[in-house]
């Protein structure tokens, strides 16, 4: 039996640990510098969703892609107030090939 809680999953040994997931969705600035260069950004999931990019090397990547369709691995986490945050593993930018 696997056992999850907040973003974890137990091991064999009953330990939580990270449990890696995929979410899609675009990308969305949610603050500026006086210049209005964004800062931090959300990912407006396709499951309705908002998570927030932490902000770490990886994270920080993200803010190129502004209104652009991507697909982030990461860590999945609740935050205060029921938000959640994602720490960047990977991603993929999608492309439209219709375009």
């Amino acid at each position: 039996m696997i056992r999850e809680f907040l973003g974890k999953k137990a091991n064999k040994k009953g330990r939580f640990v990270d449990k890696p997931t995929t979410v899609r969705g675009i990308v969305i600035p949610v603050e500026w510098d006086e210049e209005g260069i964004a800062l931090a950004a959300v990912i407006s999931g396709l499951d309705e969703q908002e998570y927030m990019i932490e902000q770490d090397e990886k994270g920080k990547e993200l803010l190129e892609f502004i209104r652009h369709e991507i697909e982030v691995d990461g860590v999945v986490r609740k935050a205060i107030k029921g938000c959640k945050t994602i720490t960047v593993k990977n991603y993929r930018l999608k492309i439209d090939d219709n375009r």
